[in-house]
């Protein structure tokens, strides 16, 4: 910087970043928040169930022992409503279990 120039503007958060990286924004809030409420939902079960990755609307999960598998097919279409319920739009419309 150039003595006499102004200074340059520091932000402190991400939304105060330029146009060309909201997008990139908008997708870690979401997986953020994401991370976040699936460990809240599923409490000490998240270390047997563990997300792998979102593609679409579709929610990866590798289940780690064979009978907590079964249980979370059982609770797989309670889960996408629940986690729903925090994202201003349906993101996740299933669950694929690896």
């Amino acid at each position: 910087m150039k003595f006499g120039a102004a200074p340059r503007k520091t932000w402190y958060a991400s939304a105060n970043l330029g146009g060309r990286f909201n997008k990139l924004n908008t997708r870690l809030n979401r997986l953020l928040i994401l991370e976040h409420v699936w460990t809240q939902l599923v409490g000490n079960k998240s270390k047997f169930w563990v997300l792998q990755a979102v593609q679409n609307d579709t929610l990866y999960v590798k289940v780690k022992v064979a009978v907590a598998k079964n249980e979370l097919i059982a609770r797989r279409q309670q889960l996408v409503g629940e986690l729903n319920k925090h994202f201003s739009q349906p993101w996740i419309s299933r669950i694929e279990i690896q």
